[in-house]
Protein backbone atom coordinates (compact mmCIF):
# COMPACT_ATOMS: atom_id res chain seq x y z
CA UNK A 1 0.00 0.00 0.00
CA UNK A 2 2.80 2.28 0.44
CA UNK A 3 4.41 1.50 -2.84
CA UNK A 4 0.83 2.60 -4.26
CA UNK A 5 1.47 5.75 -2.54
CA UNK A 6 4.62 6.64 -3.53
CA UNK A 7 3.64 5.96 -6.44
CA UNK A 8 0.78 8.18 -6.71
CA UNK A 9 3.02 11.24 -5.05
CA UNK A 10 5.89 11.18 -7.69
CA UNK A 11 3.46 11.31 -10.55
CA UNK A 12 2.11 14.14 -8.56
CA UNK A 13 5.32 15.80 -8.55
CA UNK A 14 6.62 15.12 -11.68
CA UNK A 15 3.49 18.16 -13.34
CA UNK A 16 4.99 21.37 -13.36
CA UNK A 17 3.17 24.47 -12.30
CA UNK A 18 2.10 26.38 -15.35
CA UNK A 19 2.24 30.10 -15.05
CA UNK A 20 0.58 31.89 -18.41
CA UNK A 21 0.54 35.92 -18.56
CA UNK A 22 -1.59 37.69 -21.49
CA UNK A 23 -0.12 40.72 -22.50
CA UNK A 24 -2.14 43.34 -24.85
CA UNK A 25 -4.43 45.66 -24.38
CA UNK A 26 -8.10 45.54 -23.19
CA UNK A 27 -9.61 47.97 -25.15
CA UNK A 28 -8.70 47.80 -29.21
CA UNK A 29 -9.86 49.93 -32.32
CA UNK A 30 -11.25 47.76 -35.19
CA UNK A 31 -9.27 47.45 -37.96
CA UNK A 32 -6.38 48.09 -36.58
CA UNK A 33 -3.63 45.42 -35.28
CA UNK A 34 -3.70 44.51 -31.83
CA UNK A 35 -0.48 43.00 -30.42
CA UNK A 36 -0.04 40.55 -27.64
CA UNK A 37 2.14 38.65 -26.13
CA UNK A 38 1.63 35.09 -24.27
CA UNK A 39 4.55 34.36 -21.87
CA UNK A 40 4.51 30.89 -20.10
CA UNK A 41 6.62 30.17 -16.80
CA UNK A 42 7.35 27.35 -14.24
CA UNK A 43 6.50 28.44 -10.81
CA UNK A 44 10.02 29.78 -10.49
CA UNK A 45 9.67 32.46 -13.10
CA UNK A 46 11.65 30.08 -15.39
CA UNK A 47 10.50 29.72 -19.37
CA UNK A 48 8.89 26.98 -20.35
CA UNK A 49 8.66 25.42 -23.75
CA UNK A 50 5.20 24.04 -25.26
CA UNK A 51 2.62 24.60 -27.74
CA UNK A 52 -0.29 27.01 -27.89
CA UNK A 53 -3.48 27.74 -29.73
CA UNK A 54 -6.10 30.86 -29.73
CA UNK A 55 -9.34 31.03 -29.82
CA UNK A 56 -12.26 34.19 -29.56
CA UNK A 57 -15.18 34.00 -27.28
CA UNK A 58 -18.33 35.61 -27.00
CA UNK A 59 -19.12 34.63 -23.39
CA UNK A 60 -18.07 30.99 -23.41
CA UNK A 61 -19.07 30.57 -26.85
CA UNK A 62 -15.78 30.36 -29.38
CA UNK A 63 -17.25 32.60 -32.40
CA UNK A 64 -13.23 32.42 -34.02
CA UNK A 65 -10.22 30.35 -34.31
CA UNK A 66 -6.94 33.04 -34.64
CA UNK A 67 -4.60 31.45 -37.44
CA UNK A 68 -7.35 29.23 -38.69
CA UNK A 69 -6.65 27.15 -35.35
CA UNK A 70 -2.97 26.67 -35.52
CA UNK A 71 -0.87 25.51 -33.31
CA UNK A 72 1.88 27.26 -32.26
CA UNK A 73 5.62 26.16 -30.96
CA UNK A 74 6.94 28.59 -28.12
CA UNK A 75 9.71 28.49 -25.46
CA UNK A 76 8.86 31.18 -22.76
CA UNK A 77 7.31 33.85 -24.95
CA UNK A 78 4.72 33.84 -27.71
CA UNK A 79 4.04 36.44 -30.09
CA UNK A 80 2.17 36.71 -33.73
CA UNK A 81 4.49 37.42 -36.37
CA UNK A 82 5.50 40.59 -37.69
CA UNK A 83 3.07 42.16 -39.96
CA UNK A 84 0.63 39.42 -38.86
CA UNK A 85 -0.92 40.71 -35.55
CA UNK A 86 -4.30 39.95 -34.96
CA UNK A 87 -6.82 42.56 -36.79
CA UNK A 88 -10.64 42.86 -34.93
CA UNK A 89 -13.31 43.66 -37.48
CA UNK A 90 -15.15 46.73 -38.14
CA UNK A 91 -18.29 44.31 -37.40
CA UNK A 92 -17.30 43.75 -33.99
CA UNK A 93 -17.15 47.63 -32.64
CA UNK A 94 -19.48 47.92 -29.67
CA UNK A 95 -18.66 44.40 -28.43
CA UNK A 96 -16.59 42.63 -25.43
CA UNK A 97 -14.87 38.89 -26.81
CA UNK A 98 -13.12 36.96 -24.72
CA UNK A 99 -9.16 35.90 -26.48
CA UNK A 100 -8.67 32.41 -24.99
CA UNK A 101 -5.29 31.04 -25.00
CA UNK A 102 -5.17 26.72 -24.55
CA UNK A 103 -1.47 26.22 -23.53
CA UNK A 104 0.06 22.74 -23.44
CA UNK A 105 3.59 22.82 -21.15
CA UNK A 106 5.30 20.87 -18.59
CA UNK A 107 2.86 18.18 -18.51
CA UNK A 108 -0.51 20.30 -18.57
CA UNK A 109 -2.91 22.11 -19.98
CA UNK A 110 -3.70 25.73 -19.26
CA UNK A 111 -6.76 27.77 -20.27
CA UNK A 112 -6.24 31.78 -20.16
CA UNK A 113 -8.84 33.76 -21.20
CA UNK A 114 -8.53 37.80 -21.72
CA UNK A 115 -11.27 40.05 -21.88
CA UNK A 116 -10.74 42.34 -25.11
CA UNK A 117 -13.70 45.50 -25.80
CA UNK A 118 -13.75 46.68 -30.01
CA UNK A 119 -14.04 50.48 -30.49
Amino acid sequence: MKLLASIAAAGAMAVTPVHVTITAAHTVKANAKWPVTIRVTNAAGKPLSGTLTNRILLGSLMVGKVDKGRVWHFVGTWREPKGQEITWPASARGQTFNFETIVRAGGRTVKKVFPVSVR
